[in-house]
């Protein structure tokens, strides 16, 4: 169980205060709670916070892109220039990387990320790459390296090129003007159209540079800046609003705005306020009591070029709409404001109630009307917001992470292991998303919700012909209860489950069963609280309940535990789970095993990956792996191994022989990547940075030998401490923000002994046909730890500090400095914690003969 937190508080600052002066209301003190809605963040982006010059050429191996510069350089300002873009100076991790590179070359020398640590006692020891390791692989040329022309170890020549052909010399590193070839994990930001990759003044990596008067956005990718009209030409809100809207209740509206002039970066606020009783007639001094109050607030890129741009709001009605009354009549109000404020205080306020509707932005905006459906001119639409009528619980979401659901025998394989069984296999697994609605927080014991949640699923056959109905499935503990003890209105509670079949229905699906052969299902997640619910009948129904389940569609496949055949023998097995959101940051881990024998050989091969899915973007992690091989017919063995991280190759090579080959090394590195996230928040909008830090490494253990009587040996150890670090910054001068806390992402296989363990065996009994006996061992283990940990944000906004004296015994208040107060506290992640010891594989087989 997991959950992961986006929760605000508002003190008695903030946007409510610049609404008051905007509007000068009076609102008083003390009525308002300090709770306002939920903001969903902006979808994933993959935006980095660094951009690269667009280079000569490009190429892709795998995941890692090369970006070659035919301006030459010196091997020192090379490898800068790379850096600075957010990469390394490519470095050849095998023979094949090498190719690649040398025809990316196209015939001329490059610089490489190898060079030479100082005073090393021969002209061939110390050479490490970029990052400080010992390189994997090499290349030199024959006679080379050889510090030219001394040929003795001096210092003269300490970097390394490659040649038109391929081969590796050394050269001096300040010497000389060479092309050269920089590598990324993925490939760097494509700066706008109209902007250019380059290095500021001051700064030391490049980054987009937009025209004057414009300021780069990383989030949106675009050049904002520049005079801007904006409109808003239309406001729509759930119909059921119109009728009632509930405090601490959902609300969903989305406003549609248009530009005239420079493309903007706009943040959009949507409130409420109380709606005048004399209407059109209202006087000033009527309109400045008005009392309001703030339902949320996005961010959306508005073009110049009157494009509607629809801005959408999922909150939840703050208890400040209703204070301490029965119920309060309100309107619409929107506050449009450009990041880089270019629109004038009469563009930013809206009002839509009876006073504004015959003015020209009145008229501009317009609204679906409830009765007709048809749209009508002016925006002023009539709230009604209530008490919360009770508690509610809802499912928001389920969601499968395959939709095929694979039912695999209830037998344990044939050559499992009874010493040490593996994890019972699933036939889905699903995450759901709930939260709760109508807790009012300011009334006694509201601070505890009254228990545990359980969730129930079910699966039922499409078309279900025989009328067998729905039957349950079986869930995994932690997939089953869920504790909403301090959920929070609106707060999101996510549980993954692992659904298994019972054995009504494997009956079901048997040969003979009433939905064999069956391929299509529906399985339905709901969720289960042993007291009355009380939801907003809108969407929850008479009887409180009729949110609380979510369906979705699956195609069901048999599966099997191996592929064995008389020709071939199978034993493998796939791992994948993920923990928390993608829409805030959601770790998944993945462990492929794979071990086959067939009339050609015996192949073991084996990678452990894990990626990241965040508003900061999507983006693998790290990735390990060891593979062998034996072949028959050639009578070769063949090893491939290696390590990635945040996409960078830091290991990739392979080694054969005609007899016996054998690899042993345990490698490790240490990499970080940071990537800038806009943010929108209610209040104003935060510059994000997340730093992800990757000490990663592989053990292995790896030898094949081929011949009469052949084996693989795989020992596979990928492991991983991995860690989120936030900073946050605001180029606005009345707001300072401050971060504390961070997050434990991902561990993997941190004790000696996880992993892998594989010894295939084979002896050939005859060439013509083929007819070998094969035995096996295998155990694949892998320790998880995952998402632990908190980071919390405040925002200060900075005020003005009165003070007070007398003089001549008359009591005065007087300017006399600012002080910052706490406008906004916002936890953007928390997490509990998960662990897990999976046994993925545990198979032994002996004396077992395929032809």
């Amino acid at each position: 169980m997991r959950r992961t937190r986006l929760s605000l508080a508002i003190a008695k600052t903030g946007l409510i205060a610049a609404i008051a002066a905007l509007t000068a209301c009076d609102r008083g003190s003390g009525e308002y709670d300090t709770t306002p809605p939920l903001i969903e963040p902006a979808p994933p982006s993959n935006v980095a916070n660094l951009c690269a010059p667009t280079p000569a050429s490009q190429s892709t191996v795998s995941e890692t892109v090369y970006y070659k510069y035919s301006s030459g350089k010196n091997w020192t300002a090379a490898k800068a220039d790379c850096e600075a873009m957010g990469g390394r100076l490519a470095v050849p991790t095998s023979s094949s990387v090498n190719d690649s590179i040398k025809s990316l070359a196209g015939g001329s020398n490059v610089h490489l990320g190898v060079y030479q640590t100082a005073s090393q006692p021969s002209v061939g020891t110390g050479f490490v790459t970029v990052d400080g390791v010992t390189p994997s692989y090499t290349q030199w040329a024959g006679g080379e390296p050889n510090d030219y022309p001394s040929g003795a170890e001096d210092n003269q020549e300490n970097c390394v090129e490659m040649r038109a052909d391929g081969a590796w010399n050394d050269r001096a590193c300040s010497a000389g003007s060479v092309q050269y070839i920089c590598e990324f994990g993925s490939a760097p930001v494509a700066c706008p159209s109209g902007a250019s990759c380059a290095i500021a003044s001051g700064a030391t990596t490049y980054s987009c540079q937009c025209p004057s008067g414009q300021t780069y956005d990383p989030t949106n990718n675009g050049c904002f800046g520049g005079a801007l009209t904006i409109q808003v030409a239309r406001l729509e809100v759930d119909k059921a609003v119109t009728k009632a809207a509930f405090v601490n209740f959902p609300l969903h509206a989305k406003v549609g705005l248009k530009g005239n002039g420079n493309t903007n970066s706009i943040q959009v606020t949507l409130g409420l306020m109380e709606k005048p009783a004399s209407g059109a007639a209202a006087t000033d001094a009527e309109l400045a009591a008005l009392r309001s109050c703030v339902v949320g607030g996005t961010k959306v890129k508005l073009t110049g070029d009157n494009t509607l741009t629809w801005a959408e709001f999922d909150g939840t009605l703050p208890p400040e709409c209703l204070g301490t009354d029965s119920q309060r009549n309100y309107n619409f109000f929107v506050l449009v404001d450009g990041v880089e404020e270019v629109s004038t205080e009469g563009d930013k306020y809206r009002v839509f109630n009876a006073k504004e509707a015959t003015t020209p932005l009145g008229l501009a905006c317009q609204t679906t009307d409830p009765m007709t459906g048809m749209l009508k001119t002016g925006c002023v639409i009539d709230v009604t917001v209530r008490p919360p009528p009770g508690l509610d619980i809802a499912l928001l979401s389920a969601t499968p992470t395959s939709s095929v659901a694979v039912l695999h025998p209830a037998a344990p394989p044939t050559y499992q292991n009874p010493a040490n069984p593996e994890a019972i296999r699933p036939i889905l697994t699903v995450n759901t998303v709930l939260t709760q609605f109508g807790r009012d927080r300011r009334t006694a014991g509201a601070s505890t919700l009254p228990s545990a949640i359980n969730y129930d699923y079910d699966i039922i056959a499409v078309p279900d012909t025989n009328g067998i109905g729905r039957k349950p499935l079986t869930v995994n503990p932690e997939g089953r209860t869920g504790s909403i003890a301090n959920l929070k209105p609106g707060e999101k509670l996510e549980v993954e489950a692992r659904l298994h079949p019972t054995t009504d229905f494997r009956t079901l699906t048997s040969p003979g069963g009433a939905w064999a052969g069956v391929t299509n299902y529906k399985v339905r997640a709901c969720a289960r609280v042993p007291f009355l619910e009380n939801g907003d009948p809108q969407y929850a129904g008479a009887f409180g309940t009729g949110n609380n389940c979510k369906e979705f569609s699956v195609s069901l496949v048999m599966g099997n535990h191996d592929t064995s055949s008389a020709s071939s023998q199978s034993e493998s097995n796939t791992y994948t789970e993920s923990w928390g959101s993608s829409s805030s940051l959601q770790m998944t881990l993945t462990g492929t095993f794979s071990n086959t024998f067939n009339t050609t050989g015996a192949y073991s091969d084996n990678t452990v990956k894990g990626t990241i899915s965040s508003f900061f973007g999507n983006f693998t992690l790290f990735e390990g792996w060891g593979d062998g091989q034996a072949v028959v017919s050639t009578l070769k063995a063949d090893l491939d191994y290696g390590l990635k991280i945040f996409g960078i190759s830091l290991l990739s090579d392979g080694t054969s022989a005609a007899a016996t080959v054998s690899y042993s090394k345990d490698l490790s590195y240490s990499k970080s990547s940071c990537i800038t996230y806009s943010y929108g928040f209610v209040i104003v909008s935060v510059d994000l940075s997340g730093c992800f830090t990757a000490a990663a490494g592989v053990d292995l253990v790896l030898s094949a030998s081929a011949g009469t009587t052949s084996s693989v040996s795989v020992n596979v150890r990928p492991y991983l401490t991995s860690t989120l670090s936030v900073t946050a910054s605001l180029n606005v001068t009345l707001y300072k923000v401050s971060l504390s806390g961070s997050i434990t992402l991902l561990g993997v296989n941190a004790t000696e002994g996880d992993g892998v363990t594989a010894t295939l065996g084979f002896t050939i009994n005859s060439t013509s046909p083929v007819k070998i006996t094969i035995t096996f061992t295998i155990k694949a283990t892998l320790r998880i730890s995952s998402l632990d940990g908190s980071v919390d944000l405040v925002i200060e906004e900075l005020e003005t500090k009165w003070c007070t004296k007398k003089i001549w015994g008359v009591k005065i208040k007087y300017f006399c400095g600012f002080e910052y107060d706490t406008a906004a506290s916002y936890t953007l992640f928390s997490f509990d914690g998960y662990s897990t010891t999976q046994s993925v594989l545990s198979r032994t087989g002996s004396a077992i003969t395929i032809q």
